[in-house]
């Protein structure tokens, strides 16, 4: 019985390995320096939730305008990116959940 146990027990961590392991994009750990794809540093980080409101300051808005910000909508999940490239539209890193 204790033999099962530790059987059990040892796939149930190989399952987590694989799945930590084959559940991860190349990009994920990448910086919002240059577009991994096409090596440009016209990049811009997302961000999430409502802006544009009055109490937004201007120096928001200029940056939504320039690219440096890009809105990225009001749902964020597990698969939400951090960053896109402005000449080739490619989204890359995850984008950290924090409670």
């Amino acid at each position: 019985m204790k033999k099962y146990l530790i059987i059990l027990i040892a796939l149930i961590l190989v399952m987590v390995i694989v799945f930590l392991v084959f559940n991860r994009s190349p990009y994920d750990n990448c910086g919002g320096d240059h577009c991994p794809k096409c090596k440009r540093t016209n990049v811009g980080k997302i961000f999430y939730g409502l802006y544009g409101s009055e109490r937004e300051d201007s120096a928001t808005l200029k940056k939504v305008e320039k690219g440096i910000l890009i809105p990225g909508g009001c749902v964020i999940d597990k698969n939400s990116p951090r960053f896109r490239c402005n000449d080739c539209d490619f989204t890359w890193g995850k984008y950290i959940l924090r409670r």
